[in-house]
């Protein structure tokens, strides 16, 4: 474990509990806060009230590396 001290914690505003990662960087240790892990679809909307009706979308051919 690492202490931190709070003044450091409360300048670059991170939350109990928030996740960080530790990493080399040009020899140094640096800690970062950890990117949010993305949502699906049913945790984004999950508090959603309204109608949804899904509609097809039709984006066209592919021009590039898409996979559809």
């Amino acid at each position: 474990g690492i202490r931190i001290p709070k003044s450091i914690i409360d300048e670059v505003k991170w939350k109990e509990n928030e996740k960080i990662l530790m990493v080399v960087e040009d020899g140094k240790v640096v800690l970062k806060k950890a990117e949010e892990e993305r949502k699906n679809i049913k945790e984004l909307f999950k508090n959603y009230n309204g109608n949804y009706d899904p509609i097809d979308v039709d984006w066209g051919e592919p021009v590039g590396d898409e996979i559809w």
